[in-house]
């Protein structure tokens, strides 16, 4: 990955890395309202030789430095720490005060640093002050001799108490700052890694690099809030992007769009469906006349969506128990005709792979300008694959983030292998942030070839065109 990468999978990703700070900077703000706060008091002693210990006062203190390194492990022993509780009047034992209490010497001095904890700043400064001056009533008695000489060593209490002004810990500013960088770090390299990971398709460039295919659009999901089944692009975002579709077909080869079209996918649930019947309604608004078929004979959606009347279908037309002109219905506008699927036949890929579908096609394609063909995705039935053949070209859809390379390269390869004209992609579920930088492909020099949308075709006498002449 280089640094674009990086800087894509963070603008991909932006929510979950801004979720990430704001989780680690709410775990900091818990941690610090539950830690309970602490005091931190010291003590500081001068550890000195008395004068008789005689000799050069260099070496008086070298061995005062010697000595005061095993000052510091007395100062938590219970013959010092007992004096402290007795004296305080303390509810703990030495063990437990030990652990609260902690001593240390700086480095070439002889002082000894004690420090003492405490929920109270107050009590954390007399226990501090007491176990100095208990460590320096110890000493003297470690230290005497048995005359009446003075110790050989003497530990004197240096400089003035006063509690502590402000806890030790929880420390707020600390542990934000934590938890901002605790939060920054694991969304930024969460991100990395699940865009490292991420094998799915999610902009016309990705399908651009691993399909090699042109996206001729790039649809958003419908605004499911001012849906209608009829009205299937009154969201203007989603109108401007079918538009957009449109106009590209019209210029996707040098000889026009085809008369038929197939929209497929790889998998189920990548927007196949909706987007045939938004693209048979979009043309049709410009005047077109359009026939949209529900070949998708294992999983039909369109009759339930549109609320189409119950009745023959494609199956029934194909097998021969019902006339064209029966199964056709007409939406609302009368530019387009929906034939449904009808019943579930008991094998679909028979049907729609025989000589009466392709005849069936033809005969659409004879009287409307377009014929719109939903199909069952690629991968899951061999029913796409044979439509593909039958059509004149193919629309392949990809839903954005979660169609895979892998699938998608498998479903093209179906489509490859039956010699199917792959005329480019159609992004669906799309968002506006990870489009900023697309643009609809060049239009080539030469035009579509359709026919006016008042040529009446007078001479095709095929039944099925009179069928669809009928429903106008």
């Amino acid at each position: 990955m280089d640094f674009r990468d990086y800087l894509d999978a963070l603008r991909r990703r932006w929510r979950f890395v801004t979720v990430c700070v704001l989780l680690g900077l709410a775990t900091a703000a818990l941690m610090t309202a539950l830690i309970p706060r602490t005091y931190t008091a010291t003590a500081q002693l001068f550890i000195a030789t008395s004068d008789k210990t005689g000799g050069d006062a260099y070496q008086g203190g070298l061995f005062t430095q010697q000595r005061v390194k095993s000052y510091t492990r007395i100062v938590t022993s219970p013959a010092v720490l007992t004096g402290v509780i007795s004296d305080l009047n303390l509810r703990t034992t030495p063990g437990d005060l030990a652990g609260r209490i902690s001593a240390q010497a700086p480095l070439d001095t002889t002082l000894v640093d004690i420090r003492v904890t405490d929920g109270s700043a107050t009590r954390a400064q007399a226990i501090a002050d007491e176990t100095a001056r208990q460590f320096s009533k110890y000493i003297d008695t470690v230290e005497g001799t048995s005359t009446d000489s003075p110790p050989l060593v003497k530990a004197s209490v240096v400089g003035g108490s006063q509690p502590p002004s402000s806890p030790t810990s929880p420390r707020p500013e600390l542990n934000m700052a934590i938890g901002l960088l605790a939060g920054i770090a694991v969304g930024v390299g969460g991100a990395v890694l699940r865009h490292a990971l991420d094998t799915s398709l999610r902009t016309p460039e990705d399908i651009r690099t691993h399909l090699g295919l042109t996206t001729l659009g790039a649809v958003p999901s419908p605004d499911r809030r001012r849906r209608r089944p009829s009205r299937p692009t009154d969201d203007g975002r989603r109108t401007e992007a079918l538009n957009q579709l449109r106009t590209q077909l019209r210029f996707s080869t040098e000889g026009g769009i085809p008369d038929s079209l197939l929209i497929t996918s790889a998998l189920p649930g990548e927007g196949r469906t909706r987007t045939a019947l938004d693209l048979a309604v979009s043309v049709a608004r410009t005047g077109r006349r359009v026939v949209l078929l529900e070949a998708d004979l294992r999983r039909p959606r369109l009759t339930a969506e549109l609320g189409l009347r119950a009745g023959p279908g494609l199956a029934d037309v194909i097998e021969g128990r019902a006339a064209l002109h029966d199964a056709l219905q007409t939406l609302p506008g009368g530019r387009v005709l929906v034939l449904p699927s009808g019943p579930v036949p008991a094998d679909p890929s028979r049907l729609v792979s025989g000589p009466v579908m392709t005849q069936l096609v033809r005969a659409l394609e004879a009287d409307a300008d377009l014929v719109v063909v939903d199909s069952p995705p690629l991968l899951s039935f061999a029913d796409g694959a044979a439509l593909a053949s039958v059509t004149d070209g193919v629309l392949f859809v990809v839903r954005a983030g979660k169609t895979r390379r892998d699938d998608a390269r498998r479903a093209l390869d179906t489509l490859e292998a039956v010699r199917a004209r792959v005329l480019g992609a159609v992004l669906t579920g799309t968002h506006d942030e990870g489009l900023a930088d697309w643009q609809p492909p060049a239009e080539p020099q030469r035009p579509m070839d359709l026919r006016s949308p008042g040529d009446d075709h007078a001479n095709d006498a095929e039944p099925t065109a009179a069928a669809v002449r009928h429903h106008e």
